[in-house]
């Protein structure tokens, strides 16, 4: 029988190229998958790829004075969320209310969600089973977002008002916005080391890649170059990504090595009117690229850490968000690259220190860790989807039944 699947995603495109191959595993089964996600890139990319995405229409949204607002620097999911309007209740009501009347009308036998707490609400209302794709920071049985200090007194807190909605729901209630990121199965796709979780309720599968991110064919150097992706140009955290190639291109500018930036929004006329000689622009990201590079500088996301890992490849992060630091500081704690916080060093530190980690062992290390990877012989996307099938076959059975 066709099984229908919602993946209710938050935004960006790493949340998308880990849960495409889990789609694509139901599609070739004969079932059938949607998506939800914010960000018209991101949803370009889905409905491209023949997946339908369910927009969120709903033109409710947040009143001013009820917002904080938000940066690059957050403790918890409490504090990112007060930033995204979730402190003001009538936004929090009719945003949980549009998600339950979207799963309603898909008629989802099952939910995926990566980041989307509004989801998972709706899903428990409606007695649909949750799948989480998860990070050990967004898990309520992980190590923290901010594991490396304490945070400050007094922080804004959301959770209150979610609560509200739930009790008029009749769900009970959570005492942080991390809960809603466990579902009945729970699924990190990555490794112990980059995401450490204390308790046994979830399943690490291993990196997860959809290869396919981009056009085939770029014209890449022929020697070894350094690959700079910096993630969206501008988030909610403010133009992070642009200043990030700022900070490049003024380091790298006119020196010996060979610089690709893989920019899939796009480069400002202005940046790419003043670009140096070495450095060299495609319009998109692909992890194949990583192959024939020395060092790969980047923004700190989840999946780009591990593409880096997977293949050898060495890190230079500019983390440009507290979960990206937090990202940053497991990389290199495993050995296999270093950070630099934005607004903390100047360009000839950034380019000393990019020499330093090509030169050093950062490599070998990198190269242990992903024959550590491979030897573990991870589960990936097949196992979510097999995990998901049992669990929908399970739950058939038992409403059988009754």
């Amino acid at each position: 029988m066709t099984k229908r699947i919602f993946f209710g995603l938050s935004g960006g495109l790493g949340p998308v190229l880990r849960c495409l191959p889990v789609a694509e595993h139901f599609r070739r089964s004969g079932h059938a998958a949607a998506f939800s996600i914010y960000g018209e890139g991101s949803a370009a990319f889905i409905e491209n790829r023949g997946f339908k995405h369910l927009p969120d229409d709903d033109p409710t949204v947040p009143s001013a004075e009820r917002m904080i607002t938000g940066g690059p620097v957050f403790y918890n999911l409490d504090h990112y969320y007060a930033g995204a309007g979730l402190l003001d209740p009538e936004f929090v009501q009719a945003w949980i209310h549009h998600r339950i009347r979207m799963l309603e009308k898909f008629n989802a036998d099952l939910v995926i969600t990566d980041m989307s707490p509004h989801t998972a609400i709706a899903a428990r209302y409606l007695g649909i089973p949750v799948a989480s794709i998860t990070q050990s920071c967004f898990h309520p049985d992980g190590q923290p977002m901010h594991y490396w200090g304490r945070p400050p007194r007094n922080l804004p807190r959301v959770t209150p008002v979610v609560n509200r909605v739930l009790n008029r729901l009749g769900l009970p209630d959570i005492r942080r916005m991390e809960q809603l990121n466990a579902g009945t199965l729970n699924f990190i796709p990555g490794i112990p080391e980059m995401d450490p979780v204390y308790t046994n309720g979830v399943r690490y599968v291993g990196p997860i890649e959809y290869p396919a991110a981009g056009p085939a064919g770029a014209r890449l150097p022929d020697e070894p170059f350094v690959l700079v992706y910096p993630g969206r140009l501008q988030d909610t955290a403010g133009a992070t990504g642009l200043q990030l190639l700022n900070h490049v291109t003024e380091a790298f500018g006119g020196k010996a090595e060979a610089v690709v930036i893989a920019a899939s929004d796009g480069l400002p006329e202005r940046l790419k009117a003043g670009l140096p000689g070495n450095v060299t622009v495609i319009p998109y990201f692909n992890s194949h690229m990583l192959k024939n590079c020395r060092l790969f500088i980047h923004h700190g996301g989840h999946g780009s850490c591990l593409s880096a890992i997977m293949r050898g490849i060495p890190s230079l992060i500019l983390p440009t968000h507290t979960e990206r630091e937090f990202n940053a500081r497991k990389v290199q704690e495993t050995g296999a690259g270093e950070y630099m916080l934005p607004g903390t060093f100047t360009a000839d530190h950034l380019y000393k220190l990019a020499l330093y980690i090509i030169e050093d062992g950062y490599k070998e290390r990198a190269g242990e860790l992903a024959s550590l990877i491979r030897s573990r012989k991870y589960g990936g996307a097949r196992e979510i989807y097999e995990r998901c099938m049992s669990l929908m076959d399970r739950r058939a059975l038992v409403l059988e039944e009754l």
